[in-house]
């Protein structure tokens, strides 16, 4: 399982989540690059072991895209060419204070490869805390399952050793540097896997360990209609009256032409 997924690269980028959540109306483009390091305990016949590694860069950027549904909800997904995977998900913000963001973010993915194919489930839960106006550091934990499968009518038992379950498990943690508009979260994720797959002569079990650094950028588009609400109520509050004097007498008509 880890020869087919190391050598085309087909494992999506981790979390690239923030605990915030896109304000109603606002949505949200975004490039994520990342470079994943495989490490496999291997052992020879003798019993003697050895950790087997591969260095592997997405060199296909996923595509991301979110829209902010409600105050503490968003929906969105990600295209991943480099993997030939595409997840929807769905943040659901549940704990906010003035610095301190908890949310869960669900997601759905399916990833195919030639004749194999993946159905998963991703649960990230995903802590970002406020540490200046423009800078936040984003923790996460999460879990995830896929099941691979080969179509029935593929007629390549080539592949047949590959169905079964891929389970893991990791954390992550990064910062996320923001201004109005632009985004850069910079990140580290660690990841154990276990792959149970089914063989000719039952079922095996293979464990590798990930690790997966990754830069998401992003784009956040719906802002200008509130900079323009912020520069009218500027505007009134520096032409209004000062509170308790009374408003200026209406102006007197213009005096009629003469005859």
């Amino acid at each position: 399982m880890m020869g087919v997924l190391a050598s085309t690269g087909c494992l999506m980028a981790g979390n690239y989540h923030s605990a915030k959540t896109l304000a109603k109306g606002e949505s949200q483009v975004g490039l994520t690059f990342s470079t994943t390091r495989y490490d496999h305990l291997q052992t020879d016949s003798s019993g003697n072991t050895r950790t087997e590694s591969i260095v592997l860069p997405n060199i296909l950027p996923e595509l991301v895209y979110h829209i902010g549904m409600a105050e503490d909800v968003e929906v969105g997904g990600r295209l991943a060419l480099g993997s030939l995977g595409i997840e929807g998900d769905l943040k659901y913000r549940f704990f906010k204070s003035e610095k301190l963001h908890l949310a869960i973010a669900p997601a759905v993915n399916y990833q195919a490869f030639i004749v194999l194919q993946g159905v998963g489930f991703r649960l990230p839960g995903i802590l970002t805390y406020q540490l200046a106006d423009n800078l936040d550091f984003t923790a996460a934990v999460f879990g995830s399952t896929t099941h691979y499968s080969v179509p029935g009518d593929s007629g390549n038992s080539d592949f047949d050793s590959f169905r079964g379950t891929l389970v893991s498990a990791g954390g992550a943690i990064g910062f996320d540097l923001h201004g109005e508009v632009f985004t850069i979260r910079p990140a580290v994720e660690v990841t154990r896997y276990v792959a149970n797959l089914s063989t000719s002569s039952g079922s095996s079990s293979e464990g590798f360990n990930t690790v997966n650094v990754l830069v998401h950028i992003a784009w956040t588009s719906g802002k200008e209609k509130k900079q323009l609400d912020r520069i009218e109520r500027k505007i009134d509050n520096a032409t209004a009256p000062p509170p308790g004097e009374p408003p200026p007498p209406p102006m007197a008509p213009p005096p009629p032409p003469p005859q």
